[in-house]
């Protein structure tokens, strides 16, 4: 077979959809996800054509803000499986991939797809999750990965806990910081609630509040961690975030027992102006980070949004983000999501006041003794 690999168009829709039908009986994607894949966005759609017949594609996703992109289908007809389709539309999403920087590409295969899973291995994907029911049949999926950049490898991967609710990033990013020192640690909702309601700041720009830096490293403390907060003002964080004198007075009084609670505690507390400089400084401390960012380079919308940082490096940072989207293809990823460190520090600011934050922790006081 001559087959071409070229970029899908709108006149490719109709027949996409029939290969889909063939290839998938859940989890297929619909004609309105593919005329939106076949427009310019942060994705390719590339399909394998031989005299205007498709007998395959690829689906690649690319997260806006990280060096990260996903496969996200892979769909080859069954006449024309086994003649190599599936590794030249492989080879050219990695092409594309690398176009672009990304450091890893990641996809995700039914555990039972031995010959989809084969074909990834030889291509050098390594196994890096096991994801439980992951398909609409209830079926699991591992989840592999492969270095498209010569970078320094990182750590092996770092504890992942998914928020249960939407205003509690900063909870499950701390426990997932928590476990990182503790392999016996296992973070549950119950605790993840509890530290919010030791951490919130009762109001933020909507719905209910977020939780404050301080709060965490209170929260931190108190379960034994020795936490360093690292913060850029002495500015009560978030205040110009809410409206309404009574919200800020809450706001404030919040705060301010925060403080009182931190001092009492003697709890180390650093303010600094937190520049590139700074935050490579605390990131090569090699000690879990949990950091607030804005996640408007992540998704276009302006929210306080705490992240665990599983690792970093000179050129990298790696994010665990507790908030994964509930389309999948909204997000490429969400488990050490590798960001150019020059995104990250840019990221690393809430609103118009330039806010860091960023909560070191060690081990727990009895074990440093």
């Amino acid at each position: 077979m001559s087959v071409v690999v070229r970029a899908g168009t709108k006149f490719d829709v109709d027949k996409l959809l029939q290969l889909e039908n063939t290839c998938f009986a859940t989890d297929k994607l619909s004609r309105r996800s593919f005329m939106r894949f076949v427009s310019k966005g942060a994705h390719n759609l590339l399909v394998a054509d031989e005299a205007g017949n498709l007998f395959g594609y690829a689906l690649v996703l690319f997260r806006s803000g990280t060096s990260l992109a996903r496969i996200y289908s892979i769909a080859v007809s069954p006449e024309a499986r086994g003649k190599g389709i599936a590794s030249k539309l492989l080879e050219q999403a990695e092409a594309i991939a690398a176009r672009r920087y990304c450091l890893f590409i990641r996809l995700e295969v039914a555990t039972g797809n031995t010959a989809a899973l084969e074909l990834y291995r030889k291509f050098g994907y390594q196994p890096f999750a096991h994801i439980k029911q992951y398909y609409e049949d209830g079926g699991d999926a591992e989840q592999l990965e492969k270095r498209l950049l010569p970078v320094p490898p990182t750590t092996a991967p770092a504890p992942y806990y998914q928020q249960t609710t939407e205003f509690t990033c900063g909870p499950a990013s701390l426990m997932m910081a928590m476990q990182a020192l503790d392999k016996s640690y296992v973070p549950a909702t119950q605790e993840e609630l509890q530290i919010w309601r030791e951490a919130t700041t009762i109001f933020m720009t909507a719905g209910h509040g977020g939780c404050s830096p301080h709060g965490l490293a209170l929260s931190a403390h108190a379960r034994g961690y020795r936490p360093v907060l690292y913060i850029n003002t002495d500015e009560i964080p978030f205040l110009d975030s809410v409206r309404g004198e009574d919200k800020k007075r809450v706001l404030t009084l919040v705060h301010k027992t925060f403080e009182e609670q931190m001092q009492a505690a003697g709890l180390d507390v650093r303010q600094q102006n937190l520049n590139a400089q700074e935050i490579q400084a605390i990131l090569s401390l090699k000690r879990p980070v949990v950091a607030l960012i804005s996640t408007w380079m992540l998704n276009r919308n302006k929210a306080p949004h705490w992240v665990f940082v599983s690792n970093a490096n000179e050129d990298f940072v790696y994010i665990n983000d507790p908030d994964p989207p509930d389309a999948p293809w909204q997000t490429a990823d969400y488990r050490r999501a590798p960001i150019p460190v020059e995104n990250f520090v840019r990221m690393a600011a809430f609103g118009r006041r330039k806010l860091r934050a960023f909560l070191v922790l060690d081990k727990p006081e009895q074990e440093t003794a």
